[in-house]
């Protein structure tokens, strides 16, 4: 069944070319398109889609505002924009975007893209994510904070640690999802979760770093 996804877009013009792109090949189905704000707040709240596309600058204001309530509602989001300054990039992560991309890219493909958020991974145009290293970079290089007391919520759950024992078995997200009675869904919810708590972008990275960490 072909996810579902909302695209917001003010430009009519790119909008239609983007529904087009997203769904050729059938596994991405655009159940909504709002080209504002408000439009946007009724079809985040009654599309039920699984995956969004959310253009930033709209004629009624910023998108950013809508990512947290979009997320909550059970959507992955991934930005595509012109804005390109770092304020705008942290503030769309920080909300909760999954991925920022820039319009103008040659090297975007947003049906791939979606298709990258789908699995649980985070897609980001090069030169932002050369900015994000770069900042890693320089707090690494920072003096570190004095020792603070372990936060339990980052360690992987029993369910997590299961997946990650499958993925490392080479099991695939059907058959993840199979073997431990979960739809196809749950197991990207978890896996996204995952992700974030070991600060990793793929299936690959997960299994390299919880077995190191093991």
């Amino acid at each position: 069944m072909a996810d579902r996804v909302l695209v917001l877009e003010d430009d009519a013009r790119v909008r239609a070319a983007l529904v087009r792109q997203i769904q050729q090949g059938g596994a991405f189905e655009v159940v909504a398109e709002a080209a504002d704000v408000a439009g946007a707040q009724g079809a985040i709240a009654s599309a039920r889609a699984a995956l969004g596309v959310f253009d930033i600058q709209l004629a009624d204001g910023s998108s950013v505002p809508l990512i947290g309530p979009a997320v909550a509602a059970g959507m992955t989001v991934v930005v595509l924009t012109i804005c390109d300054d770092d304020e705008t990039v942290y503030a769309a992560l920080a909300a909760g975007a999954s991925g920022y991309l820039l319009k103008g890219d040659a090297t975007v493909k947003v049906r791939d893209a979606l298709g990258i958020l789908r699995d649980g991974g985070s897609p980001i145009s090069p030169g932002i994510a050369r900015r994000l290293l770069d900042d890693f970079r320089r707090r690494k290089a920072a003096p570190p904070p004095e020792p603070a007391v372990e936060d339990e919520g980052s360690s992987l759950t029993p369910r997590e640690q299961e997946i990650i024992e499958l993925f490392a078995k080479g099991a695939t997200y059907d058959e993840v999802g199979s073997m431990l009675s979960m739809s196809v869904n749950t197991v990207r919810h978890h896996v996204r979760s995952m992700y974030k708590k070991l600060h990793v972008c793929s299936k690959a990275e997960a299994v390299t770093t919880v077995y190191r960490l093991a």
